[in-house]
């Protein structure tokens, strides 16, 4: 009789809710571990190497009851609205949706203004943040490029839920739109990153001195995106 081998769980259903699961295999792990992504909701499942995959799905299976009850307590993100405040290259602003034209965007000491109607207004600001990370991402990859002696091919800018960038074998790089609501050294730093990958796709000691070349402080500025302010931002939602 043929046995079919068992996959890779990948959700969970909790209150209704298909939930991914991101596993992960350590060869430290002595047992499986679940937690919950603060910024995603998504489940993360750390597997020991040798753990079968039956196992993890009987596993997930006896602690649904957990994950819902754990996953129910956490703060939901809101979606960005008139009046709330929004992190804008590392300084904490006001939305103001005016509901008048122009239809345009300006940024003064304390005040995002976002002209035009109102229900349009979060869909626009969106836009307008996505350009804004683009023109300053492609800044800095452009110049710790120069730096690192490479080229890449195009940026890209996406929605990742937990990334803060990547890097193909086509030589592609794409970040998140999010950092250009962090601290400018900390977007520089995700930029000389991804550039660093065109070297070394890894993160060897040589990939790492390629960063240390290009952001002499780059330390502090992983350690923010790791901090509750730089996963809050991953929480940050447009509907």
């Amino acid at each position: 009789m043929l046995k079919l081998r068992a996959s890779e769980p990948e959700s969970v259903l909790l209150a209704g809710e298909e939930v991914p699961v991101r596993i992960r295999r350590s060869a430290t792990a002595k047992r499986m571990i679940l937690r919950i992504c603060d910024a995603t909701g998504d489940v993360k499942l750390t597997l020991p190497k040798r753990a079968s995959l039956r196992a993890a799905h009987r596993f997930l299976a006896e602690n649904t009851g957990w994950l819902a009850k754990t996953r129910a307590a956490m703060p939901q993100p809101e979606a960005v609205a008139d009046g709330q405040n929004l992190m804008y290259r590392g300084r904490l602003f006001r939305l103001a949706f005016s509901g008048m034209p122009p239809r345009k965007i300006t940024v003064d000491e304390m005040i995002i203004t976002v002209g035009g109607p109102r229900d349009l207004a979060a869909t626009r600001l969106l836009g307008w943040l996505k350009k804004e990370a683009r023109h300053h991402l492609t800044a800095s990859a452009d110049r710790h490029a120069q730096t690192l002696g490479v080229s890449y091919s195009r940026i890209g800018i996406g929605d990742m839920k937990s990334r803060w960038g990547s890097c193909s074998s086509a030589r592609t790089l794409k970040f998140n739109w999010r950092l250009i609501m962090a601290p400018e050294d900390v977007l520089d730093y995700v930029a000389a990153h991804e550039v660093a990958h065109l070297l070394e796709m890894n993160h060897s000691p040589r990939f790492w001195a390629h960063v240390l070349t290009c952001c002499p402080e780059f330390d502090r500025q992983r350690k923010w995106l790791k901090s509750a302010s730089g996963q809050s931002l991953m929480k940050v939602r447009f509907g």
